[in-house]
């Protein structure tokens, strides 16, 4: 649940690489470390960050409102205010809304022209349209 503080929040943009940290720390149920943050950044998207480098986007997205950060002892942990959903939410209707897409029948339409979609798939999409129905 997005609470009313986060309203504000959410109208900060991301760049491409605090997106990639934010989604490293989503990902985590603990609170994280630098360190944990370089390792997993570097590795998940085959990137050669430096301490430095982590460093500085951690501390835009504190300045963003994103995250917080903690002292504990000479360590540093930082912990997400905003919910990777909340944040997801806000993208997909931003992208919506950007490229015209009025109705979801028009943005998965233009959607599955170019995306093969499994049978598996369309029976979980028909289940949960059959949901939103009733």
């Amino acid at each position: 649940m997005q609470r009313e503080d986060e309203s504000i929040v959410l109208k900060n943009e991301l760049t491409n690489a605090e997106l990639l940290v934010m989604k490293c720390i989503w990902d985590n149920t603990q609170d994280m470390v630098l360190s944990e943050v370089v390792a997993i950044v570097n590795d998940r998207y085959n990137k050669d960050w430096k301490p430095q480098t982590v460093s500085t986007y951690l501390a835009h997205l504190v300045q963003k409102n994103f995250l917080k950060m903690e002292r504990n002892g000479k360590i540093y942990t930082y912990h997400p205010l905003v919910e990777e959903a909340d944040y997801r939410d806000k993208e997909m209707n931003a992208f919506v809304k950007f490229w015209g897409c009025g109705s979801p029948s028009e943005f998965l339409s233009a959607f599955f022209k170019k995306n093969q979609v499994e049978e598996q798939e369309l029976d979980n999409l028909k289940k949960l349209i059959d949901g939103m129905a009733k």
